[in-house]
């Protein structure tokens, strides 16, 4: 007979029963749900022999899922340029350990969304022999860009359907779980942002793929053209969705944005990531951009009028610091109020962070969640689109994101409720993956990698 545990809560939110659940408790074997309620009620369901796990004045929520990661990057402002040209076996070691980073901060699904080449794979090999730990991984391998398109760095680039489908299906023997695919230009120095990247027929050859093996399909998008092709080619989640036109001109297009919520793709909009680049600014830091050293503002300023972004600089301006916080404010505030729209429009919006891109660092995924809620979602809803909403997304909805019966083992608990205030997901104290027991260390060292705004 296998083993039973238990877990007592003083509050239980499983993401199923309409109201959070008093004197919780979730009893689970083998890795897999069994039952779940209130403990009195299901109390003669616990065997004498049973491991009870008892927090009685903390809340229970399942595992966090993350839908956007980037494993192999440092959340120090460094480009994806600088991390391109890295040893790979450096990055699967830095992946490492960020992976225990992720489910240290109660994070036990990410979506990773593109390393260099196999660095995840070969992390995955490492957890499946017991040589590391880290949350569900669901995995891109490298992904699909252009040549000199974004994150074509990391080992991915095609030109036209028959390398498309190539690289497709040379991925698919690798074992990767879904196809991400870089629509539009990026941070990426020699990138066009507001340029779709792929012809119609390339994003064809990659989704038709996808589909004839049950895959999923997410893309890097920062203008519009690139939704609506993305759109056109079935794509399953739209990443960044930013609503630029070609003159790199930001202004809510409600008709495309009806079509995202007509076609059922998933939004992930990574709020946070522009963020905590303003925060960064503000603490007087000047990291590259897109690539490379520290520029002057003159060198700056030929970069953003390559990228048609400049518009945000004052032409008397010789403080590049200053002149990119304000781009960064203008750009925050574009996108939230974007992703309000949004939300009011009923799109489906799930949490995916994007970190440790940029100066967004890992194990901080709630700050993506709050920004989600500051655009309009209840906490609850907001609690839904990091659990069991982002699941579904990743064609997990049987897997992870609530607790019930038959669904994988995976726990945060928290020391306070998220309902109250969503920044309570980071209370994490407790973390369960697959019915283990996670080893987290002191208090003190998980603080180390909190990530919070400047005084």
């Amino acid at each position: 007979m296998s083993e039973q545990s238990v877990i007592k809560s003083k509050v239980m939110i499983d993401m199923v029963s309409k109201n959070p659940i008093e004197d919780g408790a979730v009893i689970f074997e083998d890795g897999l749900i069994t039952l779940s309620g209130n403990y009195e009620k299901i109390k003669n369901k616990i065997r004498s022999d049973a491991k009870i796990y008892d927090y009685n004045d903390s809340v229970l929520i399942p595992g966090m899922v993350d839908c956007h990661t980037h494993h192999n990057g440092f959340g120090d402002g460094r480009s994806g340029d600088s991390i391109g040209e890295m040893e790979d076996n450096i990055l699967t070691i830095k992946s490492a350990k960020n992976a225990k980073t992720s489910l240290f901060s109660g994070v036990t699904t990410i979506r990773e969304n593109g390393p260099k080449n196999v660095t995840m794979m070969k992390l995955r090999d490492a957890v499946n022999q017991g040589l590391a730990i880290a949350p569900r991984m669901v995995l891109c391998g490298r992904p699909i860009a252009i040549i000199g398109g974004h994150m074509g760095y990391f080992g991915g680039e095609v030109t036209g359907p028959v390398e498309s489908l190539a690289l497709s299906r040379q991925l698919i023997k690798e074992g990767v779980d879904y196809f991400k695919i870089t629509a539009t230009g990026g941070s990426t120095a020699t990138s066009f942002p507001l340029r779709p990247s792929f012809s119609q027929k390339e994003l064809d050859a990659v989704t038709n793929e996808a589909k004839n093996y049950g895959l999923l399909t997410a893309t890097h998008c920062l203008s519009m053209e690139g939704i609506d092709n993305s759109l056109n080619s079935g794509v399953d989640m739209i990443i960044h969705c930013n609503f630029d036109n070609e003159k790199g001109e930001s202004k809510f297009n409600e008709k495309l944005a009806e079509k995202i919520a007509k076609k059922g793709a998933y939004v992930n909009p990574t709020l946070h990531v522009g963020r905590a680049r303003l925060w960064s600014l503000e603490e007087g830091n000047n990291p590259s951009l897109g690539g490379g050293e520290k520029r002057t503002y003159d060198e700056t300023k030929q970069v953003l009028d390559k990228k048609r972004l400049s518009s945000a600089i004052r032409s008397d301006r010789k403080d590049i610091l200053e002149a990119r916080l304000d781009a960064a404010k203008l750009g925050l505030e574009n996108k939230l109020d974007h992703c309000r729209r949004m939300i009011d429009m009923g799109l489906k919006v799930i949490t995916g962070s994007d970190s440790s891109w940029g100066d967004y660092s890992l194990g901080n995924t709630f700050h993506e969640t709050e920004l989600l809620v500051e655009s309009g979602y209840s906490n609850y809803e907001g609690l839904k689109s990091v659990t069991i909403n982002a699941a579904m997304a990743l064609g997990l909805g049987d897997t992870a994101g609530s607790i019930e019966k038959g669904k994988s083992a995976d726990f945060a608990i928290l020391k306070n409720n998220p309902l109250d205030d969503i920044k309570n997901l980071s209370s994490v104290e407790e973390v369960f993956l697959m019915g283990q027991h996670i080893e987290r260390g002191s208090d003190e060292s998980n603080k180390t990698y909190s990530q919070i705004k400047p005084a």
